[in-house]
């Protein structure tokens, strides 16, 4: 059997591979020399035709930043260097170098062609860094690229504008249109934002129904006022109604979190003071915020151990002066913040979810004093319990209801629950089919505050109601010359 040959071995190799020497002047390493290449190489490299050409001869001719030399000094002094990344310009390829000593000294360079493997990683990074919906870059992105916009607007002493939009209403659009529906909606508000996009102006898709806006560049606040008015006219021309938060460096903070913290707060309450608006952060905004948050934090407590109290304030009939019956109103006293008022905490319940258990203790108190009542001292009168808007939207409030009456025995005549008309807002159809189903079951439907904000006469006769409360500044001044 004839000895094997090594030039048809490598050639058998489908990457390139070079084979060298080093070439000493004394003791001093000078160059290597090019022993044998395969004909891989000879495709991938194409200057090189034949062998027998030193190092530092056709180097540059592949790519000059690779420190071709230094490692492979090091590879033959046994030291063990990462594989080296580069792009050629003349092939137009990204490739991996790597090197290996033999036991002779000899250098073996393999080269990969890692293209593809590039090509799917920039594809891979713009997946993750970009919004699939809209194609706008992501949160992701955003924190990538919002530190050097900081210290270039440190650099420059300019202000940079973060201004945090959400989308009003998506909910009901996709609750009541359908997500196909809302989805166009955040591609024509991205398409929006694209058409305003400049040098100084970069947009981000946040997550769910938000965007960001980096403002950079600007001399004042001014300008950057004008910007985000501008930005707002342009969804109003498109009618899609958005709130935005809008906070400023260095004025109103120069730590990336806080800025986007504050942007969100500002946002937050542009939604609290009705919607479609923008607001500039104000410090004043941060201590609401943070009172508002402690008391989340107290009354999540106060649920969890029970520390609310009921009152039973009494209802009269003034044509015949009898008792009616008592209205059960919750109260909350914290040991930490004192009294709380309902005014200010079953809004924040309605706010962060709490009204849900919150609500079913109100009702379950209620029943369970209602029948003490009936048993100790045969009351025979009603007890008016109130039900948050959002606790009729709950599917299983019904189910729960029923639950209540029979755990306590109750004839259902003997309680009237009490809505608001907030109960409107939202869906209608379904409010008022639940109203009706718990009119069927038995209980008294009452109607409180009319007149405060959603009045209308015309949904009056849809309603299965046996009471109407109508607002005391509705008729405050009915008796009045000039009420009347």
């Amino acid at each position: 059997m004839t000895e094997p040959n090594l030039t048809s071995i490598l050639d058998a190799f489908s990457s390139p591979i070079l084979i060298a020497k080093p070439v000493f002047d004394g003791s001093k390493l000078i160059d290597f020399e090019v022993l044998l290449v395969n004909d891989a190489y000879r495709r991938t490299v194409n200057t090189i035709s034949t062998p027998m050409r030193r190092l530092s001869e056709f180097k540059d001719e592949i790519n000059h930043d690779v420190p071709w030399f230094d490692i492979a000094e090091k590879t033959i002094n046994g030291i063990e260097v990462e594989p080296y990344t580069y792009y050629s310009e003349i092939s137009h390829c990204w490739f991996r170098m790597q090197m290996r000593s033999t036991s002779d000294k000899l250098v073996v360079v393999n080269i990969q062609n890692i293209t593809e493997e590039k090509n799917h990683a920039q594809k891979l990074k713009k997946t993750a860094y970009h919004d699939m919906l809209t194609g706008l870059p992501n949160r992701l992105h955003f924190s990538e690229d919002f530190q050097p916009f900081i210290m270039k607007a440190s650099f420059n002493c300019t202000k940079l504008g973060v201004l945090l939009l959400d989308l009003d209403n998506m909910k009901v659009i996709n609750d009541s249109r359908g997500h196909a529906e809302g989805d166009e909606v955040l591609k024509k508000a991205a398409e929006t934002l694209r058409q305003l996009e400049k040098g100084n102006i970069v947009n981000y898709r946040f997550g769910g129904d938000e965007f960001l806006i980096v403002i950079q560049n600007q001399s004042s606040l001014d300008s950057i006022t004008n910007i985000t008015d501008t930005i707002y006219e342009s969804f109003l021309m498109q009618n899609i109604s958005v709130s935005g938060g809008i906070a400023i460096y260095p004025d109103d903070s120069k730590d990336e979190d806080e800025l986007v913290r504050f942007a969100d707060i500002a946002m937050h309450q542009a939604k609290k003071d009705g919607k479609n608006q923008f607001e500039f952060f104000k410090t004043e905004m941060q201590r609401h915020f943070i009172q508002k948050l402690n008391i989340q934090n107290h009354m999540t407590q106060a649920v969890l151990q029970s520390n609310f109290t009921q009152v039973y304030q009494p209802q009269f009939d003034v044509r015949s002066g009898k008792l009616r019956g008592f209205e059960a109103l919750i109260r909350w006293h914290d040991d930490e913040l004192g009294e709380i008022p309902p005014s200010v905490f079953i809004p924040m319940a309605e706010e962060c979810g709490l009204i849900i258990p919150i609500g079913i203790w109100v009702l379950n108190t209620a029943f369970k004093t209602l029948k003490k009542w009936q048993n100790d001292y045969k009351f025979t009168g009603i007890i008016s319990v109130n039900l948050s808007p959002i606790q009729l939207k709950q599917p299983s409030i019904i189910y729960e209801i029923e639950n209540l009456l029979t755990k306590y025995d109750l004839n259902p005549d003997a309680i009237e629950i009490e809505i608001t008309e907030g109960i409107m807002i939202d869906n209608m159809d379904d409010a008022i089919a639940k109203m009706r189903e718990l009119k069927k079951m038995g209980f008294k439907i009452s109607l409180d505050d009319f007149g405060t904000g959603y009045s209308s006469l015309s949904y009056l006769q849809l309603l299965p109601l046996d009471t109407l409360k109508i607002d005391k500044s509705f008729i405050n001044d009915l008796t009045s010359k000039d009420g009347i």
